[in-house]
């Protein structure tokens, strides 16, 4: 054998080596550009998950942080932590949209940015599979997932976090087919900064896109092969400072919250007037900097617990496409499909498991699955490469080719039909009122001057909206009991609320109390809503609720069982409790069924505790008529039919 033959037979050997990385076409290559009617029919699935949103789109406020990051919004405040501030700036730009009610205005972002969502998982699947069939049902299966759906409808950092995070994907595909276009690395820079100063579960993309630009540079090293080698894959030392400038620019909406703090509106959280309470509020010192929710609330349970709540979001078909979608991209785009796994693997497996929301406590799994969102927007790209192997496999089977396609597209779009005709009832907010109504009543139920004392989310935001936005009983004074242990609310309430004397710097149960504060106030009347965060006024002064707000009243206050009875039948003569048909049972509006069966069952309780056990069971009844499940109104009747 010559030297030349053994050179060559040595680069042979060499090549082989490499080989295995790689990249193989896939089979269908999109085409270099969209064409018309690549566009009109990503146009088409965009408006028909669009058109599905805006019909159930909520017209009001809803339970959960919607309501205080509405009212955040149209008010230019500052919502909870880490404060989300480009979503309150752009929830505050559609509140100018002449679109109804200026709750479904800011509601109508979220349609918008989920619909959007849905238009960028289209392209991302197109670009992948060049099949417009397989792209549309993709990015449908991801539109009418009832978990995404139902967050399409109502103001959350969510559906504006999966538009970015759709976005970003879309961008590093382009960017790895074209390297010699760095403007596109240098975008999905920019928007990693958006996506963090709005939801920082971006962050959880890091591990996949580090991924992505370390094999870009091994590359350009020489350390592994990719079949098109272009200009520019490398990443010259030019280009990672701008890239860094980009992102730093991403989180210039992060300047909004001083602004809007000094400005002191209604919602105020962290009182920012500095670099160092902005950094407390951008990494979420109040609720734990790494904890998903605040200590000793919603937390514990077991991790498979969930993951399974997790893995059954995705529907069958969705799941199957995707591991499908995976394994293509496994033979045919290696590097998406290492691209994909790592994120997925952080978004959702990873961050689930170290959630630690324990999902049997009430309202756990309602705050844990938003979390999942970002996961199947990661996931969607795949269930359209799942399309075209299901039909590969049909075919390799002996299925004619055209056959194949309508075997496996017909059943998809039956199955999409029937989410949209079946899910849509308990899906829909178009008529839910419930959070209005039950803030009203609250409202209702107070004393002119009263001081509120409120524990939860449920009562807490939708007062706060109709006292910030709508203006509703500016004589009454709302206090987040939970907050009082921080020091910039109690400076706050100082400072805004100045008829509220406030005897301490910080609530601690022992030395600064509940008891303190009342006292503080002696010409104005208290009440409280949801557990108190000390003992003291329980064992200082007497708690009267005949009604939805127990009454605080000094110790040793007389009232008659029938004023009790009087007092409860004008106030559920007026309050508007929700049906049970009504509700979404699995979020907190559960929770305010129970609030408005509470009441009778009080007043029941007073009643048995007389010794008129025949005139208790007809309360006893009443509660349980409110709420079936309310379980010491249910076994306060079992105990007098007995």
């Amino acid at each position: 054998m010559t030297a030349s033959a053994r050179a060559r037979r040595g680069a042979a050997r060499h090549r082989g080596r490499r080989a295995p990385e790689r990249a193989v076409a896939p089979p269908t290559p999109p085409p270099a550009t969209l064409d018309r009617t690549t566009v009109a029919r990503g146009v088409a699935v965009v408006l028909t998950a669009g058109a599905v949103y805006w019909l159930g789109a909520a017209r009001d406020l809803v339970v959960g942080d919607t309501a205080e990051l509405a009212a955040a919004a149209l008010t230019l405040g500052v919502a909870h932590p880490p404060g989300y501030p480009l979503l309150i700036l752009l929830g505050h730009v559609f509140s100018w949209l002449p679109a109804g009610p200026e709750a479904f205005r800011v509601n109508l972002l979220s349609v918008i940015a989920n619909a959007a969502t849905v238009g960028l998982v289209y392209l991302t699947a197109y670009r992948l599979t060049g099949d417009r069939v397989a792209a549309g049902l993709g990015a449908l299966l991801l539109a009418f997932n009832p978990l995404f759906w139902a967050w399409s409808l109502v103001f959350e950092a969510f559906p504006l976090n999966n538009l970015i995070a759709a976005g970003l994907v879309y961008l590093l595909v382009l960017w790895h087919e074209r390297p010699d276009q760095p403007r596109l690395l240098v975008a999905a820079a920019l928007l990693a900064g958006l996506g963090l100063a709005n939801h920082q579960t971006i962050a959880l993309l890091g591990p996949a896109v580090l991924y992505l630009l370390w094999r870009h540079s091994a590359a350009a090293q020489g350390q592994i092969h990719l079949a098109a080698r272009r200009p520019g894959l490398d990443l010259p030392g030019g280009l990672v400072p701008i890239c860094v400038a980009a992102f730093l620019v991403g989180l210039l909406p992060y300047a909004y919250v001083p602004i809007a703090a000094a400005a002191q509106p209604y919602w105020n959280w962290g009182e920012v007037a500095s670099l160092a309470d902005l950094l407390a509020l951008v990494t979420r010192q109040s609720y734990g900097t790494v904890q998903l929710a605040t200590p000793g609330v919603f937390q514990g349970g077991s991790p498979i617990d969930r993951l399974g709540a997790f893995f059954v979001s995705f529907t069958v078909p969705q799941a199957a496409l995707a591991i499908l979608g995976w394994i293509a991209a496994y033979r045919v785009r290696r590097w998406y499909a290492w691209f994909t796994a790592l994120a997925l693997a952080f978004a959702g497996p990873a961050f689930v498991a170290y959630a630690n929301l324990n999902l049997a406590t009430p309202g756990a799994r309602f705050v844990l699955e938003r979390f999942f969102l970002l996961a199947h927007v990661v996931a969607a790209p795949l269930a359209a490469l799942g399309v075209i192997h299901a039909v590969q496999l049909a075919a390799r089977i002996g299925v004619p080719a055209r056959l194949a396609q309508r075997a496996v597209a017909v059943p998809l779009v039956a199955f999409i039909t029937g989410l949209v005709v079946f899910s849509y009832a308990s899906i829909d907010q178009s008529a839910n009122t419930i959070a209005r109504r039950f803030g009203e009543d609250v409202l209702r139920s107070l004393p002119h001057d009263g001081v509120l004392l409120v524990n939860g989310d449920e009562a807490a935001f939708p007062v706060g909206y109709l006292q910030s936005v709508e203006n509703q009983r500016p004589d009454v004074t709302m206090v987040v009991m939970p907050l009082l242990a921080n020091e910039w609310y109690v400076q706050q309430l100082r400072q805004t609320r100045a008829r509220l004397e406030v005897p301490f710097v910080r609530h601690d149960a022992r030395s600064a109390t509940l008891q303190m504060l009342i006292d503080s106030n002696p010409g104005r009347p208290f009440a409280l809503i949801g557990p108190a965060v000390d003992d003291t006024v329980r064992q200082t002064y007497f708690v009267y609720g005949p009604g939805l707000v127990g009454e605080i009243r000094p110790s040793g206050t007389q009232v008659s069982l029938a004023q009790l009875v009087e007092d409860a039948e004008r106030l559920y003569e007026q309050y508007r409790p929700p049906a049970l048909g009504e509700i979404k049972p699995t979020t907190f509006e559960r929770g305010i069924v129970t609030q408005y069966a509470a009441g009778p069952y009080r007043v029941g309780s007073e009643i048995e505790r007389a010794g008129f056990r025949d005139e208790a069971l007809p309360w006893y009844q009443r509660a349980l008529t409110i709420d079936p499940e309310l379980g010491p109104a249910r076994e306060g009747a079992s105990r007098l039919r007995g």
